[in-house]
């Protein structure tokens, strides 16, 4: 958001705001003693909307901007409208398993069930099924790159060497694998919230494409930094796509309203509290770096306007 202006405080502003709405440019109004502060919330709007606060200074009883108020009366009634719609979507974010909530946020549900049934593999007890691969095999098969030891018993990684073999899954897989019961719940959780929010109202298609890139980049994203930092350790969990999808509704949310996400203050804070408090760490080791790339391609997402 940013300011375009100031209007002389003896000009209606309400008028110039309405002609902008039915423009397709969402402004906000601030009242100082200087005049009235204008703002608009779309930076690609900027140059246009100073255009139209030059000529409504010019000519501020033209017809176009008594005009302009019903059209922009029907506007904000339908995002009101909208507004109720991802109230209730965000009450029933928890409710992922009910019949109705399938159908519309499937591709949610399919993630949660993946990173439970694979946990569940995780930790099985080696040996107890003979037909499955144990805990450690299975991490092998799904982790971005295969560990091994050397003469020295150092580790060492394989690098891009299995993804460039053709084992693409390992840019994905890494996510729906998870360490310990909290780590899966709460991660979880907030795939359960954030998950169904851009599900329902972005689509399954564009959910399902964004995981595919928000998982990726992340996963590589910590790849690189062990890899710089010379700790190389196995990083498991969905928490760099979760930091996505929150950045992306929260993008979202300031520069787009009218599609219907967004988050409250409070879970802005809570977020942004979790991801530094996990670089102190005294929540112990923590792929920190799938956080920020995480919530770098989230931004990044919402601000192209995918």
């Amino acid at each position: 958001m940013r300011q375009i202006g100031t209007l002389p405080r003896d000009l209606d502003p309400k008028p110039f705001a309405d002609h902008l709405l039915k423009l397709g440019m969402k402004a906000r109004i601030d009242d100082r003693p200087e005049g009235w502060l204008v703002w608009i919330y779309n930076e690609d709007h900027i140059l246009r909307a100073r255009e139209e606060l030059d000529a409504y200074a010019r000519e501020p009883h033209d017809l176009r901007y008594r005009e302009a108020a019903r059209a922009a009366d029907d506007i904000r009634r339908k995002e009101k409208q909208l507004d109720r719609e991802y109230d209730k979507n965000d009450r029933n974010a928890s409710d992922i398993w009910g019949a109705p909530t399938f159908r519309r946020r499937p591709m949610t549900t399919m993630l949660i069930v993946a990173s439970a049934v694979i946990f569940f593999l995780q930790h099985i007890p080696d040996g107890r099924f003979a037909f499955l691969p144990t805990g450690g095999e299975l991490i092998q098969r799904l982790v971005f790159c295969r560990l091994e030891i050397n003469e020295e018993g150092e580790v060492r990684t394989r690098g891009l060497q299995d993804i460039g073999e053709g084992e693409v899954w390992r840019l994905f897989t890494p996510t729906l694998m998870h360490g310990s019961p909290l780590h899966i719940l709460f991660n979880m959780l907030w795939l359960a919230r954030f998950g169904t929010m851009i599900e329902v109202r972005r689509g399954t298609l564009r959910l399902a494409i964004f995981y595919l890139i928000a998982a990726a980049v992340s996963t590589y994203g910590e790849y690189a930094w062990m890899e710089r930092m010379g700790d190389i350790k196995i990083v498991l969990g969905m928490s760099g796509v979760v930091y996505a999808m929150f950045g992306y509704i929260w993008i979202k949310g300031m520069y787009q309203p009218e599609q219907g996400l967004g988050v409250g203050t409070g879970t802005v804070r809570l977020m942004i509290l979790w991801l530094f408090l996990c670089m102190s760490g005294v929540v112990g080791s923590i792929a920190n770096a799938a956080h920020f790339v995480g919530l770098a391609v989230g931004i990044a997402l919402g601000v192209l306007r995918f």
